[in-house]
């Protein structure tokens, strides 16, 4: 799988990318102790190791892929990573 590829600062800001959508690279940065601009390397890292167009399409990849997944928990649905 090509998410296999992702180095684990890659995949630490994948996971806070997919999980909430409206953070900012400086955000980011923020939670991972990074800079704006390393955070930004990053994305485009991982961009164009899953052959994705944006930040956007990366919740899509992890659901198709099953990297995140929904399950019921007192009848709400929450998502929960199925890997790393």
């Amino acid at each position: 799988m090509k998410h296999s590829r992702l180095t684990a600062r890659e995949r630490d800001v994948f996971k806070i990318l997919v999980e909430n959508q409206i953070k900012t690279n400086e955000q980011i940065g923020d939670i991972l102790n990074l800079s704006p601009h390393t955070v930004a390397a990053h994305i485009r890292n991982i961009l164009s190791k899953l052959e994705l167009e944006s930040r956007y399409e990366m919740l899509t990849y992890a659901i198709k892929n099953e990297l995140y997944t929904p399950h019921k928990e007192d009848g709400i649905i929450v998502y929960q990573w199925t890997i790393w």
